[in-house]
Order: C-alpha cells, then structure tokens, then sequence
C-alpha cells in the first residue's frame, strides 16, 4: 500500500478520534449528500423540512462551491467542506446526516457526533459489505470501509423487513428507525425550496409537457460500471415514432456517469434532463415510469402509477451487482429484453395501466410501512428526540 495514504489515514483515524473530545453542540444539524457536491436526495428534503419548521440549525456542507452559494442566495447556511467554517461546524454539531457510505463529508470531523445515515434507495441490489465487489478490495479498504460502517448510530429504512439486511450489509448494530425516505415526500406534494440549486427552466418544461401530450413516460435507467452504456440499447429514432403516434412523450435521464452525448434536438417526443435535475417533483407528471433495477421504480410504486422494466443486461447486472431481492418477485410489470420488447411493455403500460395494480400494491406494501408523504417529519422526530434524551 502507498506510504502517503497510509500516512492519510492514520492521521485521518487519529484526528476522528480527537473529536470525540470537542463538545457537540444538539441544536446543530449538519447534512450532506451522497458525492458531497449536489443539493439532492433524502437528505435535500430533510434539510427543507427541517429548515422550513425551525427549532434547529440546519447547515448544509458541500464540497462545491455553486452549491454553497446557490443555497447562500436562497437563504440558506452552507459551507464548503474543506473550509474552515464547514469543518468547525461539523466538529460541533450535535447530529450530521449523510446519504452514502461517507463521499458525502470528511469522516475525521464527525468523531463523537450522533451520525445517521439517510441511504438512497431501497434494496434491489445487495449493497456496501454484501456488494460482490467489497470481497474484491484490498483488505485494508475493507477494514476501512467497515470501520465507516460502524460510526452510523442509526440507519433509516422504509420498511421494517430490510432491516435484517441492512444490518449484514452494514455489519452493524445501529438502529434502524423505519422512517421512510424524505425524498418520497416530493411525490405527493410540493415541498417549499424543491427547486433550489435546480433549473427552473427544465422544470417549467416538464410540466408544459405533461400538459401538451396525452401520455408522459419517465426513463430512468440505473448507474452501470465501465463502458456500459444504455443508449446504446435505444433506437431512438423508433422510439421518437413510437410515442409520435400515440400523442405521448418521454423524459430520458441516464446516470451522470452514463450521460451520453445525444443530439436532442434531432426528437420531437424525447426530452433529455441534465444530469443534475432533480427527477422527485417531476415525478409527479409522469404517467409511466421505465427503468432496469433502480430503486426509483419502488418511490414510484407511492403513486400506484404503471412501471415497465427494460432488463437487456439482466444476467451480466446480476453476476456484477448481485441482487437482494428476487427480480422477477419485485418487478410488478412488463420485463423486455429487447427494445421491440420495450416499446410493446410502453403500448402495454399506455393503454392497460390497471394489469399489474395488484402486483404493484403487493411490492409497494413489501417496500413501505408508511405511504403518507410525512418521511422527513419521521426522520425529524427521532433525530430530535435522541437530541433531548
């Protein structure tokens, strides 16, 4: 291993130590979301809900600088992370929110801090120590990983019965408050400050959309490592034609790590979203959502709207990722293999969308134990009470 990282993380390990020392203070909340740079996710929502209520300090921590400023304007206190002001506030706040195995913020600052992880779907694939690919890391990523792991005091989840897994994949005895996802709660209402740090522009266009056309669909494929790339598993020229004749369109928003680079202006019916919007209020004009194993189709499920699932790459995604639950027991929908496959799933989906609504509330009740949009006031209630206790 390299002189220099080790060197890092000792000192990294030392300083995490150290902190435990300083005194927390409870009325300051700290959140942070997965990659440290977007405002976005379950912890986005929470910190608007929080915000919005009173009663605590909120901040946001970002290592970006649009971010802090674009929520600075807004309103808003956000710091950069490696500011001075960003890493005093995290050493002092009583509770710090995170949506991802610690991208989010520097880990050293939180020592001592009540740490709860937020997460960011629910469980299709097996994730962090049951991942296939953790036993792939050297041994000292891992023992750092697990020892990230076992610094989250609590754990949120949507349903009581993850929580079995989330303690294996966690390897840990934290708690498991079934809150739900604050993110979900911008499925059934407007949240105040949704649009912060988004386009307003993009926005307005989705809406205007649902309004002109008979029929919206969502594509939203899942993140894939190395060259894997959807479009490439798209005639889009087809598909253009395709949602043309039945007064329909699509919203098409691949991961940024899979953006590829496609000439929108060639299609009609195709609206192609940036990378950074966020899909939770559009969520809400959308008819038909279409994906491949990403945990969005359960927060759609909320709706009890039609979900079709475009699997070209089942066998390989499974041998890499691995799954948790049984694909063909959670997927409450048409599966296509092929794109003629897909656009028969779409014409199925468009014009029946009543086939698969016991299937869907069967899997939505496996996902939710609360479907009532008050997640984020969930997870406020129990970060406050371990506050006062």
């Amino acid at each position: 291993m390299d002189v220099r990282r080790a060197l890092r993380s000792g000192l990294s390990l030392l300083a995490h130590r150290l902190a435990h020392l300083v005194p927390r203070e409870e009325s300051v909340w700290t959140f942070g979301a997965r990659g440290g740079e977007r405002f976005e996710g379950n912890a986005k929502y929470l910190f608007l809900h929080v915000a919005n209520e009173g009663g605590t300090r909120p901040v946001w921590i970002s290592k970006r600088e649009r971010t802090v400023r674009d929520l600075r304007a807004e309103g808003f206190e956000a710091y950069r992370a490696d500011s001075l002001r960003g890493r005093w506030l995290l050493l002092r706040a009583g509770t710090v929110f995170v949506t991802g195995s610690m991208t989010d913020l520097p880990l050293w600052p939180t020592g001592g801090t009540r740490l709860i992880q937020l997460w960011h779907g629910v469980t299709l694939k097996r994730i962090a120590a049951d991942a296939p690919r953790f036993a792939e890391l050297s041994a000292f990523d891992r023992l750092s990983r697990l020892y990230t792991y076992r610094q989250f005091d609590a754990i949120t989840l949507t349903a009581a019965g993850f929580g079995e897994y989330f303690r294996s994949a966690f390897r840990t005895d934290a708690d498991l408050p079934v809150t739900g996802y604050p993110r979900n709660d911008a499925l059934v209402r407007e949240v105040p400050g949704e649009r912060v740090c988004q386009d307003d522009d993009a926005h307005d266009a989705v809406a205007a959309l649902a309004d002109d056309v008979d029929h919206l669909f969502a594509y939203l494929p899942t993140y894939r490592e190395g060259d894997a790339d959807p479009a490439s598993h798209l005639d889009f020229e087809a598909l253009d034609a395709f949602l043309a004749e039945r007064d329909a369109a699509m919203l098409v928003k691949f991961h940024p790590f899979n953006d590829p680079a496609v000439d929108a202006e060639r299609f009609g019916r195709l609206q192609f979203l940036p990378p950074e919007f966020d899909v939770y209020p559009a969520l809400r004009d959308v008819d038909a959502l279409v994906t491949d194993y990403s945990s969005v189709y359960f927060d759609f499920l909320l709706l009890d709207r039609p979900v079709a699932f475009y699997a070209y790459d089942r066998e390989s995604y499974a041998d890499d990722s691995g799954f948790h639950l049984d694909y063909d027991e959670v997927t409450p929908g048409p599966v296509a293999g092929t794109f003629d496959e897909l656009l028969r799933a779409l014409e199925e989906v468009r014009s029946s969308p009543e086939v698969y609504a016991e299937e869907r509330e069967r899997v939505r009740r496996l996902a939710f134990d609360h479907e009532d949009g008050r997640a984020a006031e969930r997870v406020e209630t129990y970060a406050r009470d371990r506050s006062d206790g």
